[in-house]
């Protein structure tokens, strides 16, 4: 990655880009961590304060080879046939290979996507009366990894709800551009699985798709379908750092957005880069700024730092509190609205807007009432960094 972008550093955006470039860049994008909350930092060793350093210098330049690559995602997936229409004539992807898993503290039973719709709410442990959780992992991910495997125990925790996980990893582990294709197939699958339970009594507005990265745009599609299908709209959405590679620049309709359930919430945490950047939910949420998370120096890290947030918002429910603000800069100087809300599981389905707020850089992250207002702790590059980024901005 390095090495592409000291390649196009200096180089315009108007300049053409040749194919082969931007399916380098955009294959490699979207490696996601498997950092627990609690896990050890490999650049403990050199100091936080360098760590923080150097991510203020490297993060202006990330954002824009990516939003360059992004922009090119369209033409080149047609050039090799990858657009979705192109699959649509030619041959679409076996969705016989997505299973739902039913997990419950005792036990995970796997059912194939065809049958799910009829044996998950046969099963003694599923209860119509609580809450349906889905979660939707990201590009390389599954749910044996750690994303699944917090925000399942968390839920636990609470004991309130039903808990799903989509295991669309025999599509999307590998070829990312191919990858953002198929998510749309397997949404619009998914919602057919969610409306026949709807159509058998499943309460709708029970239902709760959680979704991170690409996981986010799947949820997307899942939530058109059931509307599409049934009428209703799903009850809620929560993105986690909805993937920004080939979704930035393209129709709404094509990503997630506000439309999809009763309540959208977005939470950014690596915006401008490996997530989206705009205000796609009800209400968006930025914590530290939305990009560059605390003790993280690396992009994944900060994309992933999403369902570490996300899962203990789920269990301490008051841990993230967040200030509507019209932006990073107003909420740094103390320029917001006095309206404060929660991030995550906890959140109002009435909130709207984009909210700010800043976190620990340790796990727990919440810093309660107190990280609704900013403390500069950010380091020497990084305070001059609303000159610096104004400079690589496309």
């Amino acid at each position: 990655m390095a090495r592409i972008r000291r390649g196009h550093e200096n180089k315009s955006k108007q300049l053409p880009i040749n194919a082969s470039y931007v399916v380098a860049l955009v294959s490699a994008l979207m490696v996601t961590s498997s950092g627990h909350p609690q896990g050890i930092n490999i650049f403990e060793s050199v100091g936080r304060g360098i760590t923080k350093e150097v991510v203020a210098v490297k993060a202006p330049v990330e954002e824009v080879v990516v939003t360059v690559g992004s922009s090119q995602c369209t033409t080149v997936k047609k050039i090799f046939g990858l657009e979705y229409d192109q699959y649509k004539i030619g041959g679409e992807p076996d969705l016989n290979q997505l299973t739902l898993n039913f997990i419950t503290s005792a036990f995970k039973i796997a059912y194939n996507i065809t049958e799910a719709a009829k044996l998950i709410p046969e099963s003694r442990d599923f209860n119509p009366n609580k809450k349906l959780i889905l979660y939707m992992h990201g590009f390389t991910d599954d749910p044996t990894k750690d994303s699944f495997k917090n925000i399942s125990s968390a839920f636990f925790a609470t004991g309130d709800c039903n808990i799903l996980a989509l295991d669309s990893s025999s599509l999307i582990r590998w070829l990312y551009l191919r990858s953002t294709t198929f998510i749309r197939f397997i949404g619009s699958r998914l919602g057919e699985v969610l409306a026949t339970m709807i159509q058998r009594g499943t309460n709708p507005k029970a239902i709760h798709l959680v979704g991170h990265s690409l996981g986010s745009h799947i949820s997307s599609f899942a939530g058109k379908r059931v509307t599409e299908l049934t009428g209703f709209k799903v009850g809620r959405i929560s993105g986690l750092d909805p993937a920004g590679p080939c979704f930035s620049h393209i129709d709404p309709e094509l990503r997630l957005k506000a439309d999809d359930a009763d309540f959208v919430d977005v939470m950014h945490t690596d915006s401008g880069v490996f997530g989206l950047k705009d205000p796609v939910g009800h209400v968006d949420i930025y914590p530290n700024g939305g990009s560059q998370q605390p003790n993280c120096p690396f992009e994944t890290c900060s994309h992933s730092r999403a369902w570490i947030l996300y899962s203990e918002s789920v269990e301490f429910p008051q841990n993230f509190q967040a200030v509507q603000c019209e932006d990073w800069d107003a909420f740094r100087q103390g320029k917001c609205r006095k309206d404060i809300k929660t991030m995550g599981y906890a959140c109002s389905p009435d909130t709207r807007g984009k909210y700010f707020l800043q976190t620990g850089s340790d796990y727990p992250y919440g810093l309660g009432a107190k990280g609704a207002s900013f403390v500069n702790n950010e380091g020497i590059v990084r305070t001059l960094g609303a000159f610096g980024t104004s400079l690589f901005k496309p």
